[in-house]
């Protein structure tokens, strides 16, 4: 199962899909937000083992995973991830597939 960003604003889910994934305003980038507040090659998300990891590529206006800007971090099913004025959910399901509900 490949994990997926789900959009809590305007912008499209994202199937986290591949071991490496460029984030951007640039046509060669693999995911394209097309906004001002994004730079042309924004930030990348990497599969290392079990883990996603997200990496600042020199943005402007950064990346915030929960709130808190970084430079690299790793992703976690729950986090909030603002990749410049986009929101998204990190989801460790296919997208389209139900979430086990707890309780």
């Amino acid at each position: 199962m490949h994990a997926h960003l789900l959009s809590l604003t305007d912008g499209p889910s994202i199937l986290l899909d591949k071991p490496i994934l460029l984030f951007g305003r640039h046509a060669d980038c693999d995911v394209q937000l097309n906004s001002k507040k994004v730079s042309r090659r924004h930030c990348c998300i990497v599969q290392v083992g079990e883990n996603l990891v997200i990496r600042d590529l020199g943005s402007t206006n950064g990346v915030k995973i929960n709130g808190e800007r970084v430079v690299e971090g790793v992703l976690t099913p729950g986090d909030e991830l603002i990749i410049g004025n986009y929101r998204y959910q990190v989801c460790g399901d296919v997208i389209g597939r139900p979430t086990r509900q707890v309780g």
